[in-house]
């Protein structure tokens, strides 16, 4: 596998708190959680291949690629023990790399998280691929009321056709489809009974693409392990209110 230099930020100082976004996302996703972290922790945030400003590279890409880049990158940057924390795909990128390097991580928590892919989101994640190869505009259209509530898109309309815009300038449609196929081409379910580590699941209850039933078979497989669900929210759990929440469980959950 070729080295990529990952596009990060490192920011503040004290125990560190690494975020990992994701799919079509970038290091920006984590901006209001990082910019009130970063006061009490050493927050990394970083770009995965093909995303952001990170480039994607000749390689084949799997959740184990993203997981090796984001240990490359700890080595580099001379950090050892982590708070861990991943959204969605990156959930994922976090639990194997739980799995792998159990031993670098102090704490993980996971937000809309798979160990695998069930009948129902190998279904979305392949209407998902059928839209990016249209247009990346096709997939933004698809997953926006997969991942909000229809009063958050009715509300926040003006603010939904400038993220549009931003997003679709930057998208790497062929680094996305290859994302969503080491989605569909991931399963660490087998392996969860060996982590120790204290894990936190943050789930929606109304999830249309991980389901809240699949999100508690998740907690089930692993011992040390807590589920908090959020009432109001489908997949996209940092939506208004919710940020600070969110916070808040984090600022205990490090202490």
């Amino acid at each position: 596998m070729n080295n990529v230099d990952l596009h990060y930020t490192v920011e503040g100082s004290g125990e560190t708190v690494v975020f990992v976004h994701g799919l079509s996302d970038n290091l920006a996703y984590w901006e209001f959680l990082a910019s009130n972290l970063r006061h009490d922790y050493q927050v990394v945030r970083a770009d995965l291949r093909g995303h952001g400003q990170t480039e994607l590279s000749d390689d084949e890409i799997s959740i184990g690629t993203y997981v090796e880049d984001l240990h490359d990158l700890l080595i580099n940057l001379n950090i050892g023990k982590i708070n861990l924390i991943g959204f969605s795909m990156g959930s994922a990128v976090a639990l194997e790399f739980t799995v792998r390097y159990p031993d670098l991580v102090s704490s993980l928590v996971l937000m809309a998280c798979f160990y695998g892919v069930d009948e129902h989101s190998e279904i979305i994640f392949n209407k998902w691929k059928d839209a990016l190869k249209i247009s990346f505009n096709e997939f933004y259209d698809l997953i926006l009321p997969m991942v909000v509530c229809p009063d958050f898109i009715e509300n926040n309309k003006a603010e939904i056709e400038m993220l549009r815009e931003i997003a679709s300038k930057s998208a790497n449609v062929p680094a996305y489809i290859q994302a969503i196929d080491a989605c569909l081409n991931f399963d660490i379910g087998d392996e969860l009974s060996n982590s120790d580590v204290s894990t936190l699941i943050l789930a929606g209850k109304y999830d249309e693409i991980i389901s809240l039933k699949s999100q508690e078979a998740l907690q089930a497989k692993i011992r040390n392990s807590r589920l908090i669900v959020f009432d109001d929210v489908r997949h996209n759990l940092l939506i208004g209110e919710n940020n600070e929440k969110i916070l808040n469980i984090l600022k205990k959950e490090f202490k």
